[in-house]
């Protein structure tokens, strides 16, 4: 009968879904943020840096980190190969020469945020051309060259002309060199324009002005090594750091005397051996920056020596200013290094910008020790394995100003510099402006696999890195991750010295329990909930003081009776005092200072977790139920379990085992092994390594590399089963569950098997103090056990009215129900002709682009193909669809965050967010969008 009365509604249905989509949903692609991790190319000039990726994707970055892309391989229609790039440089204050393996520039513009390709030059087929020996010569103020060596032929290419013009043929080359004529290095002199310094292997320079050869003279340091390279100083036209071919330097002064003769003087011999530790490995991105109080002394700084023996695979930089001297150690590899003399702050030294694979470390100069620049901007994701995932809009006005405040507080306590970071392009149009809406107030959260959680803003038309969270602090633990401690490097030159790390990044940061699972922001209160898969709940709230909290016990939540295995990894917490800086604090009990931590037990899933500020309710699903806390006094208020407590006490610890760290299976994959002692003709052996048939004596203790299996991650087998009934979606709604003239405070608790319960929550006095009570009230059965993937209502929460409409949304279909009485209106199987799956979905209330107090509501659903599906909950039949993500693209598919307000945030590559909106009143990034059609 139900049937047959929906079937005569809908019959009365006019369809206008044309009229509402177009009048309601604007879709924007939106902008990247983040920065990348698979940098091969980098550039810096006025302002303005450009990177390149592996995948060819050409990426400026102006003022707050503010970005306009493009990519070279979906604009290539000249060639039906892929393009690769191998440098940049910049040739106008505007226009960059892409070098690309082929030989191929592909030349790119910028203006106004607007970044155009023309056309490409391809030089000739040479698949092995690497762009080794290239040089920028300035042409202008306005203008420079492109020089470069090709078959030992060098040539020069121009911006008007984009054509290759021959400077000097082999057979002009060979005339002045000797031992075959191989060229190491091409130059020029500053304040000259038309010269031409080409340097072969032997260390000899020959000088021309423009093509006509002058004349040849040879460059040999203090251990009488060719010098095969010139550097030249910014302020200083006459004086160079010569780089030899045993990897040393030592400075000169070469001049230009009337008769037009070159002159060649080493000088400063002192510091020719104070330059770095032994044995050194090549020396690479050599750069020279000026002091502005000492036209005599410079600040040096290179790649080069060897790291140290913890960590021989990192790379070392040499830092020099006079007769102080650091050693850098990176996390990742260094892909070019730029000086910043030009300081817009008169009297003070300029910068060093260091570009690794993921990020940009700013070296802050007028300060000693080395203080280095607030890395907010232009740092990846992927400072660890980013494994948690969430993003919060609309927070309290008076919240986020804390979160601010915090930030700069919490980057100051870590002693780094407060001074802008030298790259101000378009800083004019990239503002901080009308922040109070609440499009800007809204933030991307990250969990990492070393326990840390990163706030990022997200509101505004950049991305910025606010806090760091460092859970791993709370635990005792052997990681390596919280070792801050420098580690020494013999240096034959001297004393050993601390070698200082720089960045945030390291590929093999992770530990087993601290891997963060679920992490939320509640907007109200600015309370940060973390959870990791060592089965701890951790609470942190915004502090403006400083404070010290005494060690903790976690309070015990369970809901089954399975029993907890002990397991030698298990995370213990601190038994010592920790200081908290501005921030984030530990939350603890009322009116005490001790910390206030749950903890579930360690076999079981956390799969959703809710906070209810109002009540100060912690709710948190997991494999075999829920548990609400209070988290004002710390106990457990209610639990509940949907599993037979006999179909679970067998249960062991293999079968729920959750994680294992692949990047620690990699070091122990290739890591130096001993070949095992095989026993011959034995049954079964007892080891973990590998074995070896017809092992010999002699090669017992010969050590090789030894592959092992890599182990991932692991799930529980009960993770697909209906009966284990696992929480897959809690949600805190607001709308009347009895009585149609009340509105409650509604837990929403949605299970794998199709079943979701409604519980209430109400205030509960028990005399001490004042808490609250949960009570279940209503059951929904969806049949075929389709798993819960979101619960909403159609109104903002808070507020109700007749029309309000209860959306449930399984990983087969939509379906809306009446909330009073519960009864099912409309549904809409997505499995029922496509045969996709929904991999994700929220509600969204979208305001009419004509009308403001005119509002619709959609359902937004991400589907296992990469469609993005926007229904009307009025008659979810009724939708638009439009390719949103490639559905092999993993990462992104896991890691999308839905919003009520219509936008939507992905990961790329694990290191940037894509974010975009169907939402034209809700975007942050409309400023730059205004000026960028890219």
């Amino acid at each position: 009968m139900s049937k047959f009365l929906q079937y005569i509604r809908s019959q009365f249905y006019i369809d206008n879904s044309e009229t509402v989509f177009k009048d309601y949903i604007e879709f924007d692609e939106g902008n990247r943020g983040g920065f990348p991790s698979d940098i091969v190319a980098f550039n810096y000039h006025n302002g303005l840096v450009v990177v390149a990726t592996s995948t060819a994707q050409v990426i400026f970055y102006g003022y707050n980190g503010a970005s306009w892309s493009i990519n070279l391989n979906s604009q290539n229609t000249s060639s039906s190969s892929t393009l690769q790039v191998n440098k940049i440089c910049f040739v106008s204050s505007n226009t960059v020469f892409v070098l690309c393996h082929g030989p191929i520039i592909v030349p790119l513009q910028i203006t106004d945020g607007i970044v155009t390709k023309l056309e490409e030059v391809k030089l000739e087929t040479n698949s092995s051309f690497r762009w080794d020996f290239m040089h920028i010569q300035e042409k202008s103020d306005s203008e420079n060259y492109l020089i470069y060596c090709l078959n030992n032929t060098i040539f020069r290419v121009m911006l008007d002309a984009m054509q290759p013009e021959t400077l000097l043929t082999n057979e002009d080359i060979m005339l002045w060199t000797s031992g075959g004529g191989e060229i190491s290095s091409i130059t020029s002199l500053p304040k000259h324009s038309s010269s031409l310094l080409v340097i072969d292997k032997n260390g000899t320079v020959a000088y021309y002005n423009k093509t006509q050869f002058i004349m040849t003279v040879t460059l040999k340091n203090f251990e009488d090594e060719p010098i095969i390279k010139l550097c030249w100083c910014p302020n200083s036209p006459e004086v160079a750091y010569g780089i030899s071919c045993n990897n040393k330097y030592s400075k000169w002064k070469i001049t230009i005397h009337s008769d037009n003769r070159i002159r060649a003087q080493e000088i400063n011999f002192d510091t020719s051996h104070n330059f770095g530790p032994y044995p050194c490995h090549e020396i690479k991105h050599f750069s020279i920056c000026p002091d502005v109080t000492n036209d005599d002394q410079h600040f040096l700084i290179y790649q080069g020596g060897k790291s140290s023996g913890k960590n021989d695979d990192r790379d070392l930089l040499s830092f020099r200013h006079g007769d102080y001297f650091e050693k850098l150690e990176l996390l990742s590899s260094v892909v070019g290094i730029a000086n910043v003399d030009n300081c817009e702050e008169k009297g003070k030294n300029g910068f060093i910008l260091i570009c690794t694979k993921c990020e940009i470390i700013g070296i802050d100069l007028d300060k000693q020790p080395i203080c280095v620049l607030q890395p907010r901007h232009f740092l990846s994701i992927n400072i660890s394995n980013p494994t948690a995932h969430g993003k919060v809009i609309e927070i309290e006005e008076n919240i986020w100003d804390r979160i601010i405040t915090a930030s700069q507080n919490y980057w100051e306590s870590n002693g780094m510099s407060s001074r802008d970071w030298p790259i101000f392009y378009q800083k004019n149009i990239v503002v901080d402006a009308n922040k109070q809406r609440a499009a800007y107030r809204q933030v991307y959260i990250s969990g990492h696999s070393n326990g840390n959680v990163c706030i990022w803003s997200t509101g505004g038309v950049n991305m910025s890195l606010l806090l760091v969270v460092r859970t791993s602090l709370e635990f005792e633990t052997n990681s390596s991750t919280d070792n801050d401690s420098e580690y020494n490097y013999p240096n034959v030159c001297g004393a050993e010295k601390p070698v200082k790390k720089m960045g945030m990044y390291d590929p093999f940061d992770d530990e087993e329990e601290l891997h963060i699972k679920l992490v939320t922001l509640d907007s109200k209160s600015g309370s940060l909930i973390v959870c990791n898969r060592g089965g701890y709940i951790l609470l942190y709230d915004m502090n403006e003081t400083p404070k010290k909290l005494p060690p903790w016990e976690p309070i015990s939540t369970q809901v089954s009776n399975l029993t907890v295995e002990n397991t030698k990894n298990k995370l213990k917490p601190r038994k010592t005092e920790l200081e908290y800086s501005c921030g984030f604090h530990l939350r603890h009990r009322s009116d005490t200072l001790f910390p206030l931590v749950f903890n579930v037990n360690f076999n079981h899933k956390i799969r959703s977790i809710a906070f209810f500020h109002k009540y100060q309710c912690l709710a948190v699903g997991g494999s075999f139920g829920f548990t609400c806390m209070d988290v004002k006094h710390g106990y457990l208020v209610y639990s509940k379990s949907y599993n037979d407590p006999s179909n679970t006490s067998n249960i062991g610890s293999s079968q729920l085992q959750r994680y294992r760290s692949l990047k620690k299976s990699l070091r122990r994959t290739f890591r130096k092994k001993r070949k095992p002692v095989v026993i011959e003709n034995s049954s079964h052996v007892e080891s973990t390594e590998p074995t070896f048939e017809n092992a010999i004596n002699n090669e017992i203790n010969k050590e090789s590399y030894v592959e092992r299996p890599i182990e991932t991650k692991t799930d529980s087998e009960m993770h697909n089963d209906p009966q284990s009934r696992q929480v897959t979606c809690i949600k805190i709604l607001r709308f009347p569950l009895e009585d149609e003239k009340r509105v409650d405070d509604v837990l929403a608790v949605g299970l794998n098997n199709g079943t979701v319960y409604f519980y209430t929550v109400t205030e509960h006095d028990v005399g001490l103090r004042m808490t609250f009570n949960v009570e279940q009230i209503k059951t929904i059965a969806i049949n075929r056990k389709q798993p819960i993937l979101n619960i909403d209502i159609t109104n903002d929460q808070g507020y109700f009215s007749a029309s309000t409409k209860l959306i449930v949304i399984t990983d087969e279909e939509l379906r809306v129900y009446n909330c009073l009485p519960m009864l099912k209106r409309n549904s809409y199987k997505i499995t029922a002709l496509e045969g996709l799956k929904i991999r994700n979905g929220a509600v969204t209330r979208l305001s009419n682009k004509k009308v403001s107090n005119s509002y619709e509501l959609f359902a937004l659903l991400l589907t296992n193909n990469g469609n993005l599906r926007i229904h009307s909950t009025s008659k979810p039949a009724v939708f638009e669809t439009r390719p949103f993500i490639d559905s092999t693209d993993a990462i992104a598919m896991d890691s999308i965050c839905l919003s009520r307000d219509g936008d939507s945030a992905y990961l790329i590559k694990s290191s940037e967010l894509q974010r975009s909106t169907i939402n034209g009143h809700f975007r942050g990034w409309k400023v730059l969008r205004n000026n960028n059609t890219n």
